[in-house]
């Protein structure tokens, strides 16, 4: 078995001897409904103690949402560890009439951090605040947009340029800054900003695909560019990969115009 599969059970059995009791909910599941269990950060990892209950989760993309279901049999227990690095345990029952079909789980009910040492000092005795996925975005997005980056791509058409800057991974998410700038004496009103997986030539319409990948954050994102400026954003989307074949594309239309632009990236 590899070490980073044995990591989360490790933990928790070091959270489990070391941490002082902590009363552990009981969730029920059965073999002919699914509830699911619905976390504040997406799920990085999920076992069961038994393989009578199964959870299930999205393992290519990390997502909020896990599902449970499970067989006749004594108790087991369920173990969940979140991208943040949250852990949750939860003891698992059968029930034949399940009293709740979903749960929202609450950041209070994860795991107390034995490890974490009470601090004396008035400084030190300040809670540090969780950040919020949004407050996080922002502060990351407004790092980026202060510090150096050099153009990848460029494409100028019609006195309209949109230039890819940057592009930054961090956890699960890809941060992508952009420029727009418009060198026409024309305001610029965008109606659409769109970056696609593209697979295929669009002079092969048979074989040709455009995939959207949806943003998960716009940070200072312009509606319109004024004659004769320009405007710096970022765009946060979850991470993805590129299949053999394909390669990311930026259009860029013009709400009630002709301006519009197509940047190949890769």
């Amino acid at each position: 078995m590899k070490n980073h599969t044995l990591y989360p059970v490790i933990l928790f059995l070091l959270y489990t001897v070391h941490a002082p009791s902590q009363t552990l909910d009981t969730i029920y599941a059965n073999d002919h409904q699914v509830v699911s269990l619905s976390f504040t950060n997406p799920i990085q990892k999920g076992m069961t103690g038994s393989p009578d209950f199964a959870f299930n989760f999205n393992r290519e993309q990390a997502e909020n949402l896990g599902l449970l279901q499970g067989e006749k049999d004594q108790e087991s227990n369920l173990l969940v560890r979140t991208t943040t690095g949250n852990l949750y345990s939860f003891i698992l029952a059968y029930r034949e009439n399940l009293p709740q079909l979903h749960h929202f789980i609450n950041p209070d009910q994860r795991l107390k951090n034995p490890f974490q040492q009470p601090s004396h000092s008035p400084a030190d005795s300040i809670q540090k605040i969780h950040i919020g996925q949004e407050e996080q975005f922002t502060l990351l997005c407004t790092q980026l947009l202060q510090s150096k980056s050099s153009s990848h791509r460029s494409k100028h058409q019609k006195g309209i340029k949109v230039k890819l800057m940057d592009q930054e991974y961090h956890g699960d998410h890809v941060y992508m800054v952009y420029e727009l700038k418009n060198s026409s004496t024309i305001p610029y009103k965008i109606g659409q900003f769109q970056l696609s997986k593209v697979l295929g030539s669009p002079k092969r319409k048979a074989s040709y695909q455009e995939l959207p990948i949806t943003p998960l954050f716009e940070f200072q994102m312009p509606h319109q560019i004024g004659s004769g400026t320009s405007v710096r954003f970022v765009v946060v989307y979850p991470k993805f990969t590129l299949n053999a074949g394909q390669h990311l594309q930026v259009k860029v239309l013009e709400a009630q115009g002709s301006r519009n632009l197509t940047l190949k990236l890769r």
